[in-house]
């Protein structure tokens, strides 16, 4: 059961007033207080708990009024001056929601719209440009294939695209009741650009188109004839190969390397050893040492000695 609450007389500032007074202030206290309403009656508990929360309230205001008369009435009138100042310097929040909101965008598009223009602008400039460029290359290759050497290039492409159309339709004919696009292809003597780029084109649309045509009847063949191609299995057994591939390729050359090692280690002598290389035949002992009656006859007693005789 709700609990009925008497609202007390509370005391009236002016710049709640003022403040209320705006229209945007207005409908943002409405709708709040629309929700607010909504949200209370929704539950018979709800309304009970909100009630008492309100009741609560007031009776704290009421007590607290005697003591923060002064103090409230100084802030009320200070916030009063600065509603007013800002009713003064704009006038826009005076308006309606509708006005303020049309007002804001108008400003926002004055402001963004010249510089939207202005990226337009190099926009198409340079689309201009490039058409202008395009146009003027076309021309440009136009005048050089209409030569004599620009229609030996012409006739040139148009030769081999002839005889690889003959290779398509011997190793890859068009298969069952598929149909070609025929595209007309521009007459060289209207645009020879033109023409070449439609013709080779035309050969890369039917090339491309004739391998996967092949490739799907190849594959609906086998799956007819009981070999189910499967992809998965395919793919592992190639990658199972090509990894058998390279350790093998590896292995044969880790055996090079080991059979040149050993070449290159027989065909090397092996080094003396420095005793050997260094040391030389010993010398004659005696011819080297003279004996003693040698060194005495190489004395002067013995020579004159020997004079004498």
């Amino acid at each position: 059961m709700a609990t009925e609450v008497s609202a007390p007389s509370m005391p009236q500032l002016q710049s709640v007033q003022k403040a209320m007074a705006l229209p945007t202030v207005e409908a943002a206290v409405g709708q709040v207080g629309a929700f607010y309403t909504r949200v209370k009656g929704a539950h018979s508990l709800l309304e009970w708990a909100l009630s008492t929360a309100e009741a609560g309230m007031y009776r704290a205001a009421n007590t607290a009024a005697p003591y923060v008369a002064v103090p409230l009435a100084a802030g009320d009138a200070k916030v009063a001056a600065v509603i007013d100042e800002l009713e003064r310097r704009v006038p826009l929040v005076t308006e309606q929601p509708k006005v303020i909101v049309e007002t804001t965008k108008q400003a926002v598009l004055s402001r963004i719209s010249p510089h939207v223009n202005k990226v337009y602008t190099a926009k198409t400039a340079a689309e201009n440009r490039v058409h202008s460029l395009k146009e003027l290359s076309w021309a440009k290759a136009n005048a050089l294939l209409t030569t004599a050497y620009g229609q030996k290039v012409v006739h040139s492409v148009d030769a081999g695209a002839s005889y690889a159309m003959q290779l398509l339709d011997h190793y890859l004919p068009a298969v069952g009741a598929q149909e070609e696009t025929s595209n007309e292809i521009v007459a060289v003597s209207n645009d020879p650009a033109l023409h070449t780029v439609q013709t080779v084109g035309r050969l890369s649309a039917v090339a491309a188109r004739r391998v996967w045509a092949n490739l799907a009847y190849k594959v609906n063949e086998l799956r007819n004839s009981g070999v189910e191609l499967d992809v998965r299995r395919y793919i592992t057994a190639l990658l199972a190969a090509l990894h058998l591939a390279k350790v093998t390729s590896d292995q044969q050359q880790q055996e090079k390397e080991q059979e040149q090692q050993e070449k290159e280690k027989f065909q090397t002598p092996e080094p003396s050893s420095p005793a050997s290389a260094t040391s030389s035949p010993p010398k004659n002992t005696e011819e080297s040492s003279p004996t003693t009656a040698n060194k005495v006859k190489s004395t002067p007693e013995s020579k004159s000695t020997e004079t004498s005789n």
